[in-house]
């Protein structure tokens, strides 16, 4: 993925391209520097809701010819197993001014439409797996740079307060842009800025949730304040969340060692964490977080979408995944 970033231009040798992993902030910059080299073309989103729906809406879309542009570009969001029968039936055919990209989350080896993209040379696929704090330092300096104030504990600061996640960053640059436009980058300001105090709370409500502590939960939803405008990060969060535990079950299949797969997982936990990690680890299973990565997955698509009111949203999603936890306990 750090190849395409620096030139995307390597993926116009392919018809289809499929990006998959849990680094939706690189999928993110991708996706912006496709649309800017390519200003022209039409630009068509589908999802993979869309496509459950409609069995013929890809090869629809394939097969009509653009009225107003020369060429054609699908971007496909959110893919999973469900709908690889109608994309390789679509892909199957011959495509002409049309190029095809494909977003998914994780995808395991024995994923379907990884293994069809990776044994297809007339296909491209891109791994886009999470940022280490080197790449995220790099990335924050290259997008402020020309702001004064910006020193190594402003760049870690930012970066410990996302979790290593690089939408979030993204995010959090654009706030800092906006607030420090003619003035120099100052500690506290930015401390404040970023509602350092009220994600640190929101982490423990979320760990919490995970492990299925209702009255641990119910306390701190009183004290938490959800502010409207940081909904993603909270949703971010809980994303981020859900994944590394898949990862850490994932890793732990070869493992057989919860511990020896926290400490092989990359990038590391912090280690004061850990003892969080192995006892939501007791909590779920794969399939139950599976669930949950579909639930935020369409919750992102109402919030954006919607004018409903985004903190409840998350509390409820909250609540959902403490009930899960607190049942899969009762079960044990």
């Amino acid at each position: 993925s750090y190849i395409i970033e620096k030139n995307t231009e390597l993926l116009d040798k392919y018809k289809s391209i499929l990006m998959y992993g849990e680094n939706e902030g690189i999928k993110d910059d991708i996706k912006i520097k496709i649309k800017e080299r390519k200003k022209n073309a039409e630009i068509i989103n589908i999802f993979e809701e869309e496509i459950i729906r409609d069995k013929d809406i890809l090869s629809n879309h394939i097969n009509n010819s653009s009225l107003f542009n020369s060429e054609k570009l699908i971007f496909l969001h959110g893919i999973t197993d469900k709908v690889f029968n109608q994309i390789n039936e679509s892909l199957e055919k011959e495509i002409k001014d049309v190029n095809i990209y494909i977003f998914s989350s994780i995808l395991e080896k024995r994923s379907k439409i990884r293994n069809y993209f990776e044994k297809e040379n007339k296909f491209g696929v891109v791994a886009c797996y999470e940022d280490n704090e080197r790449t995220l330092s790099n990335y924050i300096i290259t997008h402020l740079k020309g702001h004064g104030g910006l020193t190594q504990e402003i760049v870690n600061i930012i970066i410990s307060n996302s979790n290593l996640n690089r939408k979030i960053i993204k995010n959090e640059i654009e706030k800092i842009k906006n607030c420090f436009f003619k003035k120099n980058i100052n500690k506290e300001e930015l401390e404040e800025l970023l509602n350092i105090k009220s994600n640190n709370s929101f982490s423990q409500v979320r760990d919490a949730s995970f492990l299925g502590d209702k009255i641990k939960v119910n306390r701190l939803m009183g004290e938490v304040e959800f502010a409207d405008e940081d909904v993603f990060f909270y949703l971010n969060q809980i994303n981020l969340r859900t994944n590394k535990l898949l990862e850490i079950q994932h890793i732990n299949r070869e493992t057989k060692d919860d511990e020896l797969a926290l400490d092989t997982l990359k990038p590391k936990i912090f280690w004061k964490d850990k003892p969080i990690y192995l006892l939501q680890l007791k909590r779920w299973n794969r399939i139950n977080l599976e669930n949950i990565l579909d639930r935020i997955y369409k919750i992102e698509l109402l919030m954006k979408r919607s004018q409903a009111k985004n903190d409840l949203i998350i509390k409820n999603l909250l609540i959902e995944i403490c009930n899960k936890a607190s049942n899969s306990l009762s079960t044990v």
